[in-house]
């Protein structure tokens, strides 16, 4: 066991906001390796739960002209560190698909390189968090070639005394001409005990760029509850709604009937289209 930083965001910013990086005494394995070739076409499915090592790290190169979609689905209730480094060559694409579905306490680290010419990442992120489980995600998109394109979304449901931080970097290096990133979050807070914090980060080094992001974090709008009161909705199906409208953005897009599945039975839901 070792006491490693993790999280590092790339531009420090008050030490008191507690966001700057993690800590944890973990003992660090050798990475799964996975290399796509140039032009293929792959989907991978990783279940991490109960099972599940404290550290897991993936290390992914697509090479040119391939296109992945990666799915992770975090079930872990103990303390998790999570490591997954990305690099994207000429025209390759990678949708990344996460879903966490509580955790006591996870640190996830994501670094992507789109070194290729019109590389394209995108990355829908969905996270339920109740009692006192605790997430510090952080995900740092390097963009290198020219008309890159970066596109990260991050829906979140916090209850009870649940703990997120959220760190988004799209980082714009030199020689990346005409490339594009946004990256975007929308929470819902259903409980006055909650903290998210979001620290949202833009760098660049080339003029030619183009780079939005946004967040939209706040509780349920006591007039729409009343609205959906007033149809024959209990309290509790109000919440359920008002949570899948911001997980299922994230959760439609593994693209695989049995993980979906899996995940509904996870999250309580039931099927898919009550």
């Amino acid at each position: 066991m070792e006491n490693v930083k993790l999280n590092t965001l790339p531009v420090p910013t008050f030490s008191s906001l507690g966001v700057n990086f993690a800590e944890r005494e973990i003992e660090i394995s050798g990475p799964e390796h996975i290399s796509v070739g140039a032009n293929e076409q792959k989907q991978i499915i990783r279940y991490i739960d109960r099972e599940s090592d404290a550290f897991t790290a993936l290390d992914l190169n697509i090479e040119s002209g391939a296109d992945v979609k990666l799915v992770q689905v975090f079930e872990r209730t103990a303390p998790l560190v999570s490591k997954l480094d990305i690099a994207l060559g000429d025209n390759a694409k990678l949708d990344l698909v996460q879903i966490y579905i509580g955790g006591s306490d996870t640190v996830s680290e994501i670094g992507a390189k789109l070194n290729g010419r019109k590389a394209v990442f995108n990355a829908d992120i969905a996270m339920k968090l109740d009692g006192k489980d605790k997430i510090d995600l952080n995900l740092v998109s390097e963009q290198f070639g020219k008309k890159t394109v970066s596109d990260i979304k991050l829906g979140a449901v916090l209850s009870g005394e649940a703990r997120k931080i959220f760190k988004g970097t799209i980082d714009f290096k030199n020689g990346a001409v005409g490339a594009k990133g946004s990256e975007h979050e929308d929470a819902l807070l259903l409980s006055e005990d909650v903290v998210s914090k979001t620290v949202p980060v833009i760098l660049c080094a080339e003029e030619d760029v183009e780079g939005n992001h946004g967040a939209t974090v706040g509780r349920l709008d006591e007039r729409h509850v009343f609205y959906l009161r007033s149809r024959g909705l209990d309290e509790e199906k109000i919440y359920e709604l008002m949570a899948r409208s911001k997980l299922l953005q994230a959760i439609d897009k593994t693209g695989d009937e049995q993980t979906n599945s899996r995940i509904y039975k996870a999250l309580g839901w039931g099927e898919r289209d009550e």
